[in-house]
């Protein structure tokens, strides 16, 4: 089943290392991610949510043996609401056509920009989103 997530809204606070979302409800602000190597993509509208890229570029499928893909997955960590205990994970699926790490990264921030309004939306996000051209589709599974 695919279902279509609409083009992003500008979302209030972008790119931190001290999440608003957190200092607004009393919470440890410093955000962490898996990878500290990888630059810091978040989203947050200060009160209700935060979004962050949790880990590095990874091929999909990862089974050893398999040949080289063009498809590559990348996880953000999301919390909605207050509950610090209650982060959540979501992975999208895209194609690296263009190689290098700018692309990349400019694909990831427009990915952080759809799932952020999504959040905003709906409250939670889908485990699994595959990009397709300017925008992403929900997989279920």
């Amino acid at each position: 089943m695919l279902n279509n997530v609409l083009e992003p809204l500008q979302t209030e606070f972008r790119n931190f290392n001290v999440c608003p979302h957190c200092e607004w409800n009393g919470e440890d602000a410093l955000l962490s991610r898996l990878s500290e190597g990888i630059p810091m993509i978040s989203r947050s509208d200060g009160k209700n949510f935060h979004l962050l890229l949790a880990d590095r570029l990874l091929p999909y499928p990862v089974e050893r043996g398999g040949g080289p893909t063009q498809m590559v997955s990348v996880c953000f960590w999301y919390l909605y609401g207050a509950d610090r205990n209650a982060t959540k994970s979501t992975v999208v699926l895209f194609e690296n056509l263009f190689g290098g790490k700018a692309n990349n990264f400019r694909q990831i921030e427009f990915i952080a920009d759809v799932l952020a309004d999504e959040l905003l939306r709906r409250q939670r996000l889908a485990v699994f989103y595959n990009m397709q051209g300017d925008g992403i589709l929900e997989l279920a599974y």
